[in-house]
């Protein structure tokens, strides 16, 4: 299925490659630009590191990003301005599966408009995807998840199976959490596209699924990265373990200081409660620089965007109530996982990168105008 891309988004994401590729000019030659920290260094320092003579004493799932990059320097040139080049290129890809998810939800021009301009200038979005970061390429395999998924239920066309068997593998080379999620989509995938239209039904089936959906999402991540979820001792010690290994980086930003899980009743506390921290910390009160102001006002942002996301369920019509359903679950899926081992909100502004997309199309679908 072709899709043609109006002029105004072509301009929008042409002025975003634009200012990203002058973010990774001044990162790769005179920097470090904002974003580009120690984490963004370390994945470019590993890089040059493995280029040397490709070869690994040890190999780890999560320095993946860091080996290909790797590749890529011993071909071309071990330059930082390449490695961020690659990220700003990556973010175009990404944004051209987000105008197809938008135009099979049928989302009107405004509304792609809107979507698009967001995407293109948040400002976390244009510090984190264009610098030697793995979140734009997280970005880019959730995009194509949910575009072959939704091609799946919506338009019943299996060789989008190829598509999205590809992201799944795709994101979860670069993270285990997101394997987790990659499973998780597989499982939603399968049982929305055998599901009829709205109804209780349908509803009811999903209920029964969720254990299901759940074991498996947390059985993936101890199978892809046994280093980060040990669960030969039971699920909450795994994620009790997570937590306490993540408390002992100390961080100015950090919105947890303890970590309390001691059974099942304190895991159903300690996931929503995570999961609200996560989306929404600093509170007002703990932002204590000038830097946590953006974060906040993305946090605003975010909050209002979920609200329009939740109401998206209600009032999608019975035609497409499955495929908002499926991305509102993925979302909530995606973001769960990563609340689960984040404790600070520098690094909860990163993870919320990947998610972005599906968050800004599910909130439009509520606030656009129905399409004749």
């Amino acid at each position: 299925m072709e899709y043609k891309v109006s002029r105004s988004l072509f301009y929008l994401v042409s002025i975003g490659l634009l200012i990203r590729v002058s973010i990774a000019i001044w990162n790769g030659f005179f920097g470090p630009s904002f974003g580009a920290g120690l984490d963004a260094a370390a994945f470019h320092l590993k890089a040059l590191e493995y280029s040397q003579n490709l070869t690994l004493e040890t190999f780890k799932i999560g320095w993946i990003y860091s080996y290909i990059l790797g590749v890529v320097y011993s071909i071309t040139s071990d330059s930082l301005f390449l490695g961020s080049m690659l990220s700003c290129i990556t973010w175009v890809f990404s944004a051209s599966f987000l105008i197809k998810i938008l135009k099979l939800l049928s989302l009107n021009k405004r509304s792609q408009y809107w979507v698009i301009l967001i995407y293109t200038f948040l400002p976390s979005s244009l510090m984190y995807t264009s610098v030697t970061l793995r979140e734009v390429y997280q970005l880019l395999f959730v995009n194509m998840i949910i575009y072959a998924a939704l091609m799946i239920i919506l338009k019943k066309t299996p060789r989008y199976w190829w598509i999205l068997l590809i992201g799944v593998i795709g994101a979860g080379s670069l993270h285990g959490g997101l394997m987790a999620f990659g499973i998780v989509s597989i499982a939603l995938t399968l049982f929305f596209s055998s599901t009829s239209k709205k109804g209780n039904k349908s509803f009811i089936k999903l209920i029964i699924a969720l254990p299901f959906i759940f074991l498996v999402l947390f059985y993936g991540i101890n199978f892809i990265q046994d280093q980060a979820f040990n669960l030969e001792e039971g699920i909450t010690n795994a994620i009790s373990h997570k937590q306490e290994g993540a408390l002992k980086i100390d961080a100015r930003a950090m919105y947890k200081f303890s970590v309390n899980i001691s059974g099942a009743a304190d895991l159903i506390t300690f996931i929503p409660m995570s999961l609200i921290q996560y989306l929404f910390e600093p509170a007002p009160w703990r932002i204590s620089s000038i830097i946590d102001i953006p974060v906040f006002l993305e946090n605003l942002l975010r909050f209002w965007l979920i609200w329009h996301a939740i109401k998206s369920l209600r009032n999608a019509p019975s035609s497409y109530y499955r495929p908002v359903l499926f991305c509102f679950l993925s979302y909530l899926a995606l973001e769960t996982i990563w609340s689960i081992g984040t404790i600070n909100w520098g690094t909860a502004s990163r993870h919320h990168i990947p998610s972005i997309g599906i968050l800004l199309a599910l909130a439009f679908f509520n606030l656009k105008k129905a399409k004749a």
